[in-house]
């Protein structure tokens, strides 16, 4: 009897552990390159933050959510134009497939940071955080830029 509770107390140790070590590795295949976020306006207390976002793993990446200290929300949306007529809405699951990468820009899917604690100026950098559906996080710095990351790098 006490073989076999020794036993499973083990075999339960080896499990969290390879569960452990493969949420991991799925936040480790997820690569955020190009991450910038637009400078505000005085008194302006809302803005976009824009990036690729690359999986080189074998499984799809499903981003649930996002978040920063900066903000008080943070979510992605993604911008639809029709009729000439541009309409915002938040994007629930964010799924990228194997091998795909997603480009986060202006005009279509961006990361809204609402509610910030304090304006955003160009030079400064701020963590935002990807929350992945396996409660998983992948953390990152965006530059922050008045329009975009190459023009950060122009000084």
């Amino acid at each position: 009897m006490l073989k076999q509770l020794v036993m499973s107390a083990f075999q339960l140790q080896v499990i969290a552990v390879v569960c452990l070590s493969s949420a991991s590795a799925v936040a480790e295949t997820l690569t955020v390159s190009d991450a910038w976020a637009r400078a505000t306006p005085p008194g302006k207390r809302m803005t976009a933050a824009y990036a690729t976002l690359q999986n080189s793993g074998r499984q799809p990446l499903v981003i649930i959510g996002a978040a920063s200290s900066i903000a008080g929300a943070t979510s992605i949306h993604e911008t639809r134009i029709d009729r000439d007529r541009a309409t915002m809405s938040p994007v629930q699951r964010l799924t990228i497939e194997a091998g795909e990468r997603v480009t986060l820009q202006p005009g279509g899917l961006h990361i809204m940071l609402m509610h910030l604690k304090e304006g955003l100026s160009e030079g400064q950098n701020i963590d935002i955080c990807l929350e992945l559906e396996n409660n998983d996080s992948h953390c990152s710095a965006f530059a922050v830029a008045r329009n975009g990351i190459a023009s950060h790098h122009q000084h």
